[in-house]
């Protein structure tokens, strides 16, 4: 999967992610609220991706990580809803044609 040079969540628009089967992701929502991004985990239509060294580092998320993901985040989520400056993840919604949506957690450890 393509590496970014930042965080996609401080890049300027139009930010894009292309994964190994050559689908074009475009951002669609900064910093979702921790609800969404609930939602979204729980999902199974929604592909996941763990985005480690801050976002820069982009990889797919296995079914076996899935079911623990929300439990890893809950608590440390930085975005609307969640732990704020005390927080350690950001998510940002991604979408493709036709009607696809990706997940895109940031880790800043």
């Amino acid at each position: 999967m393509q590496r970014f040079s930042a965080s996609p969540g401080s890049l300027n628009d139009p930010v894009t992610l292309v994964d190994e089967q050559g689908i074009r992701w475009v951002l669609h929502r900064r910093c979702l609220d921790v609800r969404v991004v609930r939602r979204l985990v729980k999902d199974r239509a929604t592909l996941v991706i763990w985005g480690d060294m801050g976002g820069i580092g982009p990889r797919a998320v296995s079914e076996a990580e899935r079911l623990a993901l929300w439990g890893r985040i809950k608590g440390e989520y930085s975005g609307p809803g969640g732990a704020g400056a005390m927080g350690r993840y950001v998510a940002h919604e991604f979408r493709a044609e036709p009607g696809r949506r990706m997940l895109f957690v940031e880790d800043h450890c």
